[in-house]
């Protein structure tokens, strides 16, 4: 649950324009972190522009970034801000002469909104950020701004203050309930509560309930009852969106390393084709620098379509690298240097790769076609040439590295 009710916003200040309260807490907030802020005068129909400029310095000069602020109030009725709201954002900001534009909201930005201000920002137009509940909860309780949550939200404050004695409250607790209890209360508290913060889903996610609610079961699953594979289950699951699905792996692995590794494994072992398998490999890979034989041992359970995406660009560059460096040693030589006098290889191209794990799961075994060009040369028996043929190669992937164990080539057609 979130530590700050915006709802008090809307009733602490009677007589107040409709959303007034957010911008006068927004523009206060701006004032603590640099940002300058302005306000342009109220008209007739009783709203008021807020703009930040921030001053942002480089190596070679420094310049003015001034954002236009839209700030939405829908605490009451919890509905997340649509692209209705908002209204025509490339518009406004020009018609303000404005270099970016900031959405701050008590509750969440639409996706269809979101994926608007992310297309004008990536198309370059003009920067856009959002303070949602989420990020305005985390401002406005640093040790800087307190004072302002005291000030807008004073219910929010008592509770957080009553939060932050919880070491307090225990051991008066301990006194009134029965040691069994007590000692399960402060195992709860110490299994979720991290540097100040709870890993809720509501705290990982904001922004979708149903991807926060199985992100709570999950975190359940994993930390409380020790079962890595239902948190696997629930996390690789079509009610969490992907994108909260790298949020919770990532904030885990912060806060509990030792309980992520082993989930890491557990996705990886559902197989599943569909992103999570591949993207919990890769993490589990690069937080965890286990061996060459751990990885092999993990990735032979990844499906043949995570493998390929794992695998094939390094297993093409090997192959075409090592025949042309050294095509004598493979089987194939034999067929193209009988073709001419001195046969030189040129050229190899690998494609159509097929990557599987092996049937008893102790390496990754890959087949690929192949095109190879040779250079033909016949001394006095006629000119030089150009050729062309297909063939396969087949190999393996173990913690030694890459291996080729066979290239074959059909070379018929040169003597039809």
């Amino acid at each position: 649950m979130p530590v700050l009710d915006f709802k008090e916003l809307s009733s602490s200040r009677s007589g107040s324009p409709a959303g007034e309260d957010l911008e006068g807490l927004v523009r206060e907030l701006g004032k603590r972190l640099g940002l300058n802020p302005e306000w342009a005068g109220r008209g007739a129909d009783q709203g008021r522009d807020l703009f930040f400029v921030e001053h942002r310095r480089g190596p070679l000069g420094s310049r003015g970034m001034r954002w236009l602020v839209s700030c939405k109030d829908f605490a009451n009725s919890g509905r997340s801000v649509s692209e209705t709201d908002a209204g025509s954002v490339s518009d406004k900001v020009a018609q303000h002469r404005a270099d970016g534009f900031l959405l701050a909201t008590t509750t969440t930005a639409s996706a269809g909104l979101k994926a608007m201000l992310d297309g004008i920002h990536a198309k370059g137009e003009v920067e856009t950020r959002v303070w949602d509940r989420h990020e305005l909860e985390n401002l406005l309780l640093q040790d800087a701004h307190i004072d302002l949550v005291k000030r807008y939200l004073p219910e929010s404050y008592s509770a957080f203050r009553r939060l932050n004695n919880l070491p307090l409250a225990l051991e008066s607790l301990e006194a009134l309930v029965p040691g069994p209890v007590h000692k399960r209360i402060r195992e709860v508290i110490e299994t979720y509560q991290v540097e100040g913060s709870w890993l809720t889903g509501e705290r990982i996610w904001p922004y979708d309930r149903a991807s926060a609610n199985t992100i709570d079961l999950a975190v359940a699953a994993l930390l409380e009852q020790g079962d890595a594979a239902q948190a696997a289950k629930l996390l690789s699951g079509e009610e969490i969106e992907f994108d909260a699905f790298e949020v919770t792996l990532k904030t885990l692995g912060s806060f509990k390393p030792a309980q992520t590794q082993e989930l890491c494994r557990e996705i990886v072992r559902l197989q599943d084709a569909s992103g999570p398998s591949l993207y919990a490999y890769r993490f589990y890979v690069d937080h965890y620098e286990p061996s060459n034989e751990d990885q092999i041992a993990l990735a032979v359970s990844l499906s043949s379509e995570d493998l390929f995406e794992l695998y094939a660009d390094e297993i093409i560059t090997f192959i075409e690298d090592d025949l042309v460096a050294d095509p004598a040693k493979y089987r194939a030589w034999g067929d193209l240097d009988a073709l001419s006098s001195h046969t030189t290889l040129e050229e190899a191209y690998a494609y159509d790769v097929r990557v599987t794990a092996s049937a008893d799961k102790s390496r990754i075994e890959f087949r690929t076609a192949v095109t190879i060009s040779v250079l033909l040369c016949y001394d006095r028996e006629g000119p030089d040439s150009t050729s062309s043929f297909s063939g396969v190669v087949e190999g393996h992937i173990d913690a030694a590295g890459i291996f080729v164990q066979d290239v074959t080539v059909d070379t018929r057609s040169f003597y039809e």
